[in-house]
């Protein structure tokens, strides 16, 4: 088992930025109604003009109206999120930009050649749109931030400001609305406003972190403490500007919407902030678990797995193996001759040979297995579906590696390993005793002339388990071992 499967984040942490990321796909699934939805609103508003149906474009007589050219934009942006290839969905956006920026040289100069608001009005049957129906200031930045959104690279800070900033504005008119005034006040008709915020439904799901978007759903303290505020700053902001009317309205008429729309934009700017700067503390504390967790799993100095860690996938291990009837296997090897390295060359010698052993052991392994530093120069493998002939295999696999990729650090000779092998019984729970039959079997390839495994291969002689008599069972054990590499 790699060093990678240790958890990144504890089970409850995971799962609500799982939660996070399956809402924004969510919103990526459901692009595809909200931009047909908006097709379809820019569709009719078209038709009206075409077929001179009045209330598809105006539906309100003293307010304003869609003109042609936010309809037809608007209907490029809404192809854009429709279109399934990236290709086609920033050839529409561009052509929705180009579109815009006709219009905003046509308003900040009026004598332009290139009226284009003025020439799709003439191409409609119905009378010329009134001023209430033009393309104001308001429907442009609103399609321009949209547009931007689009266009610019997923999960994009600026995709993001330019969503703000266009809620921003349909707020303007929102907010106009609640407060009972004139419909045309906010500078964009209703149909207008419904365009937009769909287009913006459909954009936003391209660039909402998942760790801010998780921080907001949380059942953490913080998240509930965020949606309060959120709740209460726009709540209180929202009636601040209904009380300011009703005081005086006559000095306010005009002003409310614009003040409350900056105040409600602030304040949720204000959040945002906080939000972006607690999901960045909450990464780096995350990630600081994280690497606290895979150092509790992991030995310092090979970089396998510790014997907690052995511990844990042994009991993991062992049910698969009982509840699917595979077999378990495990090897113990031991590096020959070690105390000599350390004697001769230096402890530094010989850590560096205990870093070579940790990056080797793992090029072995699935990812299925475990390969763990059992105690000074002992490593363990823990096999799952393998029996003593493929554990017997894989170690001389080992052995051989060994043998041929380990060196003395003058290079006069290979460092060679002993190896154990043995397999899960019948009706036993843990490991304890197969490692004991290995640690025996690895005894017995020490005593046999080492660099070599034990039970043999069948190629080598008969594949035999035998258990060690009492009296050699007492002497096993670390320090004989390390005795018997002490002589020649």
């Amino acid at each position: 088992m790699p060093l990678d499967t240790a958890r990144q984040f504890s089970a409850r942490n995971f799962g609500e930025v799982r939660h996070a990321i399956r809402i924004i796909r969510r919103f990526e699934r459901y692009r595809f109604r909200l931009a047909a939805a908006a097709a379809g609103i820019c569709g009719l508003a078209l038709a009206g003009y075409l077929l001179d149906l009045r209330a598809l474009y105006l539906p309100v007589a003293e307010g304003g109206g869609t003109h042609p050219l936010t309809a037809l934009t608007a209907l490029m942006l809404a192809l854009a999120r429709l279109s399934p290839h990236r290709k086609a969905e920033f050839a529409f956006a561009l052509l929705a930009m180009l579109l815009l920026s006709l219009r905003g040289a046509e308003l900040l100069w009026p004598q332009s050649p290139l009226a284009i608001g003025h020439w799709l009005g003439a191409l409609s049957l119905s009378p010329a749109p009134s001023e209430a129906a033009a393309m104001g200031y308001n429907s442009l930045i609103t399609l321009c931030a949209i547009s931007v959104a689009v266009l610019v690279e997923r999960r994009s800070a600026m995709g993001m400001a330019a969503l703000a900033a266009a809620f921003g504005v349909c707020s303007t008119v929102i907010v106009a609305y609640s407060y009972a005034l004139h419909p045309a006040f906010g500078g964009m008709s209703p149909i207008t406003t419904l365009i937009a915020l769909l287009l913006m439904l459909a954009t936003v799901g391209r660039h909402i972190d998942p760790l801010a978007l998780r921080l907001l759903l949380s059942d953490s303290a913080v998240s509930r403490l965020l949606r309060r505020q959120l709740l209460l700053a726009l709540s209180g902001f929202w009636i601040g500007g209904l009380l300011l009317l009703q005081l005086q309205p006559a000095q306010w008429t005009t002003a409310a919407p614009l003040v409350t729309t900056v105040m409600l934009v602030l304040a949720v700017a204000g959040l945002m902030s906080t939000v972006a700067m607690l999901a960045g503390t909450e990464n780096a504390r995350q990630l600081q678990q994280a690497a606290l967790e895979r150092l509790s799993v992991t030995d310092a100095l090979t970089g396998l797995s510790n014997r907690w860690a052995c511990d844990v996938f042994a009991g993991r291990a062992i049910a698969a193996a009982q509840r699917e009837g595979t077999g378990l296997a495990v090897v113990l090897i031991d590096i020959d001759r070690f105390k000599s390295v350390n004697d001769r060359y230096g402890h530094a010698a010989g850590d560096r040979l205990l870093r070579e052993v940790g990056r080797l052991l793992p090029r072995w392994l699935r990812r299925s297995d475990l390969a763990a530093r059992w105690g000074g120069e002992e490593f363990l493998l823990i096999l799952t579906t393998t029996r003593l002939t493929g554990a017997i295999a894989l170690a001389e696999r080992v052995r051989h590696c060994f043998e041929d990729s380990l060196s003395l650090p003058d290079g006069s000779e290979p460092i060679t390993a002993s190896i154990g092998c043995a397999e899960l019984l019948t009706g036993e729970d843990t490991l304890d005793a197969a490692i004991s039959r290995a640690d025996a079997a690895l005894y017995r390839a020490k005593n046999g002339g080492r660099n070599r495994v034990e039970p043999r291969p069948p190629t080598l002689g008969p594949v035999t388990e035998p258990e060690a008599p009492e009296d050699e069972a007492r002497q096993i054990g670390p320090h004989n071992r390390r005795a018997a590499d002490a002589t020649p």
